[in-house]
Parts: structure tokens; sequence; C-alpha cells
């Protein structure tokens, strides 16, 4: 089973890391875009930062959960992994 935890939690970090590279070229483009989306953008990258800073903490505790608690941690970062794919998807519309 601990294999199986090591999987998953690499598959987690190594989403993490995307979303992190994401958020990055998303900050340059706002940056370099001084448009009618600045605002609205910014307020959005920091909502999506602080969701992705909640994942990676959740991640960091996992690593110390039983078994029977590991599992709904897992489905919790699940969520927010998901939401924070769907409104970096939404962010990067705007510059498409």
């Amino acid at each position: 089973m601990t294999n199986d935890r090591e999987t998953i939690q690499a598959q987690i970090e190594a989403r993490l890391r995307r979303f992190g590279q994401t958020l990055d070229t998303l900050r340059v483009k706002t940056e370099q875009r001084r448009d009618k989306y600045d605002g609205t953008m910014k307020k959005s990258l920091t909502a999506i930062e602080a969701q992705h800073q909640k994942a990676r903490e959740r991640l960091q505790a996992m690593a110390s959960l039983r078994e029977d608690e590991w599992a709904s941690a897992e489905t919790e970062i699940s969520g927010y992994l998901d939401d924070i794919d769907a409104d970096l998807r939404q962010a990067l519309a705007y510059y498409k």
C-alpha cells in the first residue's frame, strides 16, 4: 500500500508543479498585457495561487496520515486539483 501512496503522491506533486509553471506563465502574460483583463486576471491568479498553496500544504500533511485518513485526504486534494485545473483553463482562455 505504501508504494501506491508514494505513486499517488508523486503524481500529485507532478501535477502541482505543472500548475505552478502555468501560474508563472499567466503571471508573465498578465504583466506584459495591460489590458482590460489585468485587474480581473490578477484577482483570479491570486485565488488560484491560494488554492495551489492549500493543495501543497495538504499534500505535505498526507505523508503522516494513517491509512484510514489518507483516502479522504486524497479525495480532498483531488478536488483542489480539479478546481485549480478548471480555473487555470479559464484563465488561459483569456490569452488565446
